[in-house]
């Protein structure tokens, strides 16, 4: 019978990473949940360096929306403010600047709102610190 596993592996120029976990009776689902968000963090990073549109603009777009300020809280308007201009059509024309396909338009603005809502300090990725602190607070409190 074959072990369960998890196993990533990725090889592109110079780039090259390997993520692999045992699964036993042992392993918990947090550990597991915890892996495939380590996976999804490295996929995150390596997408937009490989589709075919100009990010450099679309942060120029993302500039234009919302611009963070060091050490200043973001208001509610900021944010309601943020959201009008992404649904624009002035922005939706820009990123037509970008492509000429509707479908690219739409990936676009999915980069272009988890851009801009990450300014804004609105998480929309778990992330393996987070989880980490989270399973440490776990363990403390199952150890008492």
């Amino acid at each position: 019978m074959e072990k369960e596993n998890i196993q990533f592996r990725a090889k592109k120029g110079k780039w090259f990473v390997v993520k692999k976990m045992e699964i036993d009776e042992n392993t918990e689902n947090i550990d597991i949940a915890r892996m495939l968000i380590s996976i999804d963090e490295t996929l995150h990073k390596k997408i937009l360096e490989h589709l075919p549109f100009d990010i450099k603009k679309l942060e120029e777009i993302a500039d234009e929306i919302y611009q963070k300020k060091k050490g200043k809280r973001v208001k509610e308007e900021d944010i309601v403010e943020a959201l009008k201009k992404l649904k624009s059509p002035k922005i939706t024309k820009r990123l037509k600047e970008i492509t000429e396909f509707k479908e690219g338009l739409e990936i676009l603005k999915i980069i272009l709102n988890n851009m801009v809502l990450e300014r804004l300090g609105i998480k929309t990725n778990l992330n393996t610190k987070l989880i980490d602190k989270y399973m440490e607070k776990l363990n403390n409190l199952n150890n008492k």
